[in-house]
C-alpha cells in the first residue's frame, strides 16, 4: 500500500529536489562542439576516410561540429583555405597545397592521407601490357602535373621513355577515358573507380602507379596557420579522429559495412565500392597514422623543383607546423 504524502515527506522531498538543483547548477555544464569549417575534393573512393570520420561519429566523438564543403578541384580547395573560408582542407592532392606554400600562402600540411597514387593505366581490347604502348597515343595528364611523374615511371619501368609513345593532356581522369572510349588514345591513365568500369566495358587495366612509384605521398590534410595556432587542440583532435577513421576503414571486419556507408552518402554503386575497397586496400592507399615521412616529402619537393613548380627556397620546415606536424626519419 503506497504511503501517503505528508508535510514531513513534502519537505524531504523539496529538499532532494533543491539539492539535486543546486548540484545541476555547480556541476560544470557540457563542453559544446567547436565549430570546424572543412574542405575537400569531391569524389568517392579516395575519400572514403572522411565519410567514415562524418557518418561514424568520430569527428562528434572528438567534440567537433564539423561543416563539410566540396569542391570541383585541389586548387579551388586551397585557394578558400589560404582565403580563411576554410579552416581545414580534409584531403586535397599534397601538391596543392605545397605549391600554395610555396608562393606564401600561410598554410602548412599536418598529415598524410593517401599515401601511393591510385591511378590505373588502362588500354584498348587488343593490349596486354604496359610494354606494348611502344608507338601507340595515351590520354595523360598536364605535362607538368605530379601524374606525369607517376606515368612516366611506369612506362620506364617497362622498358619505354619519352619518344616511344605520343602524350595528349586532358585535365580529369573522367575526359582522359573518354578519349579511349572515343578512340582518341589507346590508353589513358585514371582513378577509381573508372578502371572498374572501364573493365567492365571491356578496357583492361595494364599497371597501377602503386606498384610503381611508392616514394612519393599522394594527398594530405593542410590547415590555416593562424586558424591552427590559435585552435591547437581542435587540431589534434582532428587528426585523432581521422586516424580513428582510416583504422576503422581498413579493417577488413568492416568491409561490408563501409561499402555500404560508400554507396549510401557517396552515390557510389555497390560492384564499384567493393572494387575499390579492395584495390585500395590492396596498394594500401590511406596512410595509417598521422605521422609524416620526412623522406618522402623531400622526394616531392625535390621532383616539384624539377618540375619547375616550386622554387629552390622550398623547404620541409615551410610545409610543415611545429607541435602539429608529426615529422618522422
Amino acid at each position: 500500500m503506497a504511503q501517503p504524502f505528508t508535510r514531513a515527506a513534502g519537505w524531504s522531498a523539496r529538499a532532494v529536489l533543491a539539492g539535486l538543483c543546486c548540484a545541476a547548477i555547480l556541476a560544470p555544464t557540457a563542453r559544446a562542439a567547436d565549430k570546424v569549417i572543412a574542405g575537400s575534393l569531391g569524389g568517392q573512393a579516395p575519400l572514403w576516410s572522411i565519410y567514415v570520420a562524418v557518418h561514424k561519429g568520430f569527428f562528434a566523438a572528438e567534440g567537433i561540429d564539423l561543416e563539410l564543403n566540396f569542391a570541383q578541384s585541389g586548387p579551388a580547395v586551397v585557394q578558400q583555405l589560404t582565403a580563411g573560408s576554410l579552416d581545414v582542407a580534409l584531403s586535397v592532392g599534397i601538391t596543392n597545397p605545397m605549391h600554395a606554400i610555396d608562393k606564401g600562402a600561410p598554410l602548412a600540411l599536418v598529415r598524410v592521407v593517401g599515401n601511393v597514387a591510385p591511378y590505373a593505366l588502362i588500354g584498348k581490347p587488343s593490349l596486354k601490357s604496359i610494354a606494348d604502348l611502344r608507338g601507340k597515343t595515351i590520354s595523360t595528364g598536364q605535362p607538368s602535373d605530379i601524374n606525369a611523374v607517376y606515368f612516366e615511371r611506369m612506362m620506364a619501368a617497362n622498358g619505354l621513355n619519352k619518344g616511344d609513345y605520343e602524350t595528349i593532356a586532358a585535365g580529369v581522369a573522367a575526359a582522359r577515358y573518354a578519349a579511349l572510349r572515343a578512340g582518341v588514345a589507346d590508353a589513358a591513365i585514371v582513378l577509381p573507380p573508372l578502371n572498374f568500369q572501364a573493365a567492365a566495358a571491356g578496357f583492361p587495366t595494364l599497371g597501377s602507379t602503386a606498384d610503381y612509384v611508392k616514394d612519393l605521398p599522394f594527398t594530405g590534410m593542410a590547415m590555416h596557420r593562424r586558424w591552427a595556432a590559435a585552435n591547437m587542440p581542435v587540431a589534434k583532435r582532428i587528426l585523432a579522429a581521422t586516424d580513428k577513421s582510416i583504422a576503422w576503414l581498413t579493417n577488413l571486419a568492416n568491409r561490408s559495412e563501409a561499402i555500404e556507408l560508400l554507396v549510401k552518402h557517396a552515390h557510389s554503386s555497390k560492384a564499384d565500392a567493393e572494387a575499390s575497397y579492395d584495390y585500395l586496400r590492396r596498394i594500401a592507399y590511406f596512410e595509417p597514422s598521422s605521422q609524416v615521412s620526412r623522406a618522402k616529402l623531400r622526394n616531392l619537393i625535390d621532383v616539384e623543383r624539377r618540375n619547375g613548380n616550386v622554387g629552390p627556397a622550398l623547404t620541409i620546415e615551410r610545409l610543415v607546423m611545429p607541435g602539429l606536424t608529426e615529422l618522422v626519419d
